[in-house]
């Protein structure tokens, strides 16, 4: 199968919310508005792996951010406003969420989505310095790739993922400096 890496466009929004709802619990699924938001007010961070007709096979989205050192828990919260946080000359990329399609995962897709588009967000925008983002501890293989792609947990955020069975699960905060 042929895959498009390409910033994406509003047109790829009901691909997206497929895509969203098919990789995460509904406890943890953003709304449609958050990704509008997004494309609206961070397009230069907003990617997608485009297959044949429309189908999109994964996304990931990010923001801009001044750098902070360590990391301060507020600024994660789940359907923020990118329109408030986002900043162009921002020194950090946050990756806010991606997802790859179901029929995509374990073909090694999904780390290229992240690599290349990590890549192309660095080569775009030359201030920009070091990487962040949050995972659930449960998502080996998502850990897996932001550890091969020079990712390091600086952190915790307690309680912010919530887990089928009820628990109430840590949020680990990664973070990998440009080389």
């Amino acid at each position: 199968m042929t895959f498009n890496l390409r910033r994406a466009v509003t047109a790829d929004m009901a691909e997206i919310m497929r895509l969203e709802r098919a990789g995460f619990a509904p406890a943890i699924q953003e709304t449609e508005q958050t990704f509008a938001e997004r494309l609206a007010a961070a397009p230069e961070g907003c990617w997608v792996l485009a297959g044949e007709a429309g189908r999109l096979y994964g996304y990931l989205c990010a923001e801009f951010w001044p750098l902070e050192p360590g990391f301060n828990p507020n600024r994660f919260a789940r359907d923020h406003a990118a329109g408030e946080t986002h900043s162009l000359d921002g020194e950090e990329i946050y990756i806010s969420s991606m997802v790859v399609d179901p029929v995509t995962r374990g073909t090694g897709w999904g780390r290229r989505l992240f690599s290349v588009a990590l890549a192309e967000m660095f080569a775009r925008h030359l201030r920009l310095r070091s990487a962040i983002l949050i995972v659930n501890p449960e998502w080996t293989a998502a850990r897996r790739i932001y550890s091969a792609e020079g990712f390091a947990e600086i952190g915790e955020i307690e309680g912010y993922f919530a887990a089928g069975d009820g628990r109430q699960l840590s949020a680990i905060v990664m973070r990998r400096p440009q080389t």
